[in-house]
């Protein structure tokens, strides 16, 4: 067995490194040639802790999901729910190149299809996954779920509590076949503030309904109402403050009402809560 410090020894090991670094090299031209867009993916585990299979295969499922919801999003328009099309999946779909040593790298690549105006297919989504990871506040969360949906949201979420749960930066770099590079390594405490802020954050939206159906319960102390529309909803909840309440509103009667439903959707479960507030009622002519 050689000595560690043989000179024969580092001279062969720069040799070899030099030769990847020349493959390397030619596979990116070769990519750029053939319209390949490529990924290089990398962990870097920060807590002296093993590349377990389960954190590492979660870091990347997690990362094609993100991915493709994001393509999605740019193809398609944004959606609520985390779920994207077939066809989104294929054209985003990352292939494995190859591995490397130095943390946990690996080579993905995605065939680059392009339109009429040679812009390749997934150009606007790289771009915007790169947005998409520098979320830190609450306003910018709301930014990127007008823009790309809360699926997007949703999405980053999970693909950075995967790595904050298996202690890892991720690295990404892109290589777009018109042979623009983008990249950044995202570390872990970062990660850590964009669960936090993503958890912290939700959207509201309200919605006056006009209704016609049968009170069945109204306390003015308490300031609650029950009200059913007959094959329809159910509403419970609070008086309004314009509510009358110095009038006698017999109960099991039909009224017309205005109800107003708040919806609050919290961004990192995809629950939404619905809200009630009885603020009128008006007998039936």
């Amino acid at each position: 067995m050689r000595e560690p410090d043989s000179k024969a020894l580092r001279m062969n090991l720069a040799a070899k490194q030099k030769l990847v670094r020349q493959l390397r090299s030619r596979l990116l031209e070769l990519a750029q040639e053939t319209q390949i867009e490529v990924c290089n993916y990398r962990l870097v585990q920060v807590e002296s802790r093993r590349y377990g299979l389960a954190y590492v295969s979660e870091s990347m499922l997690t990362y094609q999901n993100l991915f493709t919801q994001v393509h999605d999003a740019k193809k398609n328009g944004p959606k609520a729910k985390a779920t994207f099309g077939n066809e989104a999946l294929e054209e985003s779909m990352l292939e494995v190149g190859y591995t490397y040593a130095g943390s946990l790298g690996v080579v993905l690549l995605a065939p680059a299809q392009r339109d009429m105006f040679q812009h390749g297919a997934l150009d606007a989504s790289i771009d915007a996954f790169f947005d998409v990871v520098e979320i830190d506040s609450r306003p910018a969360v709301r930014q990127i779920a007008q823009a790309l949906g809360n699926a997007v949201v949703k999405r980053v979420h999970d693909w950075s509590a995967a790595n904050v749960k298996g202690g890892f930066d991720a690295d990404v770099r892109w290589n777009r076949s018109d042979g623009r590079q983008l990249g950044q390594i995202v570390d872990r405490a970062r990660m850590e503030r964009i669960v936090g802020i993503i958890e912290a954050a939700s959207d509201e939206a309200s919605e006056t309904i006009p209704v016609i159906g049968t009170l069945v319960g109204l306390d003015v102390k308490t300031g609650s109402f029950h009200l059913v529309v007959p094959n329809g909803d159910d509403f419970k909840g609070l008086l309004g403050p314009d509510f009358d309440r110095a009038r006698e509103w017999p109960v099991n009667r039909a009224y017309a009402a205005k109800v107003l439903e708040t919806r609050t959707t919290i961004y990192s479960t995809e629950q939404t809560r619905r809200q009630h507030t009885l603020l009128g009622l008006s007998d039936l002519t």
